[in-house]
């Protein structure tokens, strides 16, 4: 999504910034939770407990784990070169090339649990071949270390030709966005667990989109309309935002951090847009992307209080026509 004020039609004239500038900690995003439960008062022992906005707990997803993946070692050759790379290394190689940047500790989790020795030699064995990099950043108001993983652009074209995919799923190589390392890296735990939402129903993921790529085509589509007058550019806005099956709030068109693409579980084609919310998020900015159909996710402590933000601090309504769904607590 964009943080800047600026007018659409004067970033439509320019390209996208994917890359390219130097690494600086930027916002906090990590997925540090803190507790923001309250204590009843113990000096009104009658007094009815005032009721507080809830934010709906979601805890790391207990997704099926993968099945074992082979541990040893093939040729594949990529560009003239020649590479050693085992099925295990290959699907850790995909996911980090999905999303960008994923924290090393979230892989651990998903992909290695109980096999920590197994990831760094699967790490140290992809670093020596020059596959991926691993960065050390600073993240969450306490600025702790976070490791993360990006890949190489040799690493990116030995999965794109890996996947043998019809080239609709993207990969990234570097990071996406360097300032916003530590938040683009925690769009990974919150797509692990709408991600099990939707396997826990019956569904398959096919496919996920960044918010770089929403950008890249709405801006492309809006260049064009920079010179009309403000009703017919109201108008191709309108359009462009339905075609990239998005909504236009305030005059804008708000991105989601991270679209979902999968199959129902009676085979019909589905989206989630989702938003990761961070502690300078404000009621306003959330309620925006509550009202543009987006699930919002935030770290506890950040869902607590917008929610209380939300709804002037009384038990979350339903009733409202734009605050459908409260921000979900990873």
């Amino acid at each position: 999504m964009s943080r800047s004020g600026r007018d659409e039609r004067d970033q439509a004239a320019e390209p996208p910034q994917l890359g390219g500038m130097p690494l600086s900690p930027g916002r906090s995003g990590g997925a540090a939770s803190t507790d923001g439960n309250q204590e009843p008062s113990r000096n009104c022992p009658n007094q009815k407990p005032i009721s507080q906005p809830q934010a709906r707990s979601i805890p790391f997803p207990e997704r099926e784990q993968p099945a074992a993946l082979s541990r040893s070692r093939d040729i594949v050759f990529v560009r003239n070169r020649r590479y050693r790379v085992s099925s295990a290394e290959r699907e850790l190689m995909t996911q980090v090339g999905k999303f960008g940047t994923i924290a090393v500790q979230d892989l651990a989790r998903q992909y290695y649990p109980c096999a920590a020795d197994k990831l760094r030699r699967d790490l140290l064995h992809l670093k020596s071949q020059k596959l991926v990099r691993q960065w050390r950043v600073m993240a969450g108001k306490g600025q702790e270390k976070l490791l993360v993983l990006v890949l190489t652009k040799e690493g990116r074209h030995l999965v794109q030709q890996q996947c043998r995919t019809d080239g609709a799923q993207q990969f990234y190589a570097g990071f996406v966005r360097p300032r916003e390392v530590a938040h683009d890296a925690a769009i990974y735990r919150m797509y692990q667990a709408e991600a099990a939402q939707i396997e826990k129903r019956g569904g398959t993921i096919k496919r996920v989109v960044l918010e770089c790529e929403l950008m890249k085509n709405l801006y492309r589509s809006l260049a064009k309309a920079r010179d009309l007058s403000a009703l017919e550019y109201t108008r191709r806005q309108a359009e462009v935002a339905a075609d990239n099956r998005l909504k236009v709030v305030d005059g804008k068109i708000p991105r989601p951090d991270l679209r979902i693409e999968y199959e129902t579980a009676e085979g019909k084609l589905a989206k989630v847009d989702l938003e990761l919310a961070t502690e300078h998020y404000r009621g306003g900015l959330a309620a925006g992307k509550l009202k543009a159909g987006f699930k919002v996710y935030a770290d506890r402590a950040s869902a607590l209080r917008l929610n209380a933000s939300l709804t002037y601090g009384r038990v979350w309504s339903y009733e409202g026509p734009e605050l459908i769904t409260p921000i979900l607590a990873l």
